[in-house]
């Protein structure tokens, strides 16, 4: 039933239904609401899930070489990540405001995804006071989310806006 609803997500359906996870799933909808209180329940189970799968998606990342390789290597790290859980992310983010459980998962994550940053560039950060924040910013996922479906980027166009923009800001 939690992966059902995950890839219901994936597929792009935005809201997925109790039936549609039974029909997807092969579980009733009675044993769907055995096992779960409410659709809230399942989605955080299904947020837990997702949080799992993204840490096995996340693998370390040089902290020690020419800046321009450790730069390459964090947005090539985010965009491998940042596409793959676009589709629930977007959920979590619509259902964070009434879910302490799935705001608290989201915050986790930023901060995951902050030190793997702070982590790769600390050279440059020790010597750029106050740049974490920004470095925070570029590499975030909403950023990553604006310049896909806002500005309507590509893959590698986004990639090259934070490749750039991180150059510029440690440089």
């Amino acid at each position: 039933m939690v992966d059902a609803i995950l890839d219901l997500l994936i597929a792009g359906e935005t809201r997925p239904t109790a039936q549609q996870v039974s029909d997807r799933s092969g579980v009733s909808m009675r044993t769907i609401f055995r096992l779960f209180d409410d659709m809230t329940s399942l989605h955080q189970a299904a947020i837990e899930r997702q949080a799992e799968r993204v840490l096995a998606l996340m693998v370390p990342l040089p902290d020690t070489g020419p800046l321009p390789l450790r730069v390459e290597a964090v947005v090539a790290s985010r965009a491998k990540v940042f596409e793959s859980i676009s589709p629930v992310r977007r959920a979590a983010v619509r259902l964070a405001a009434t879910s302490p459980t799935i705001a608290t998962e989201l915050g986790r994550a930023a901060a995951l995804f902050r030190a793997q940053a702070a982590d790769a560039l600390r050279p440059e950060l020790d010597a750029a006071p106050g740049a974490l924040d920004a470095v925070d910013l570029v590499t975030s996922w909403e950023a990553w989310e604006r310049l896909r479906t806002v500005q309507g980027l590509t893959v590698a166009q986004a990639g090259e806006v934070v490749r750039r923009t991180l150059t510029a800001l440690l440089s």
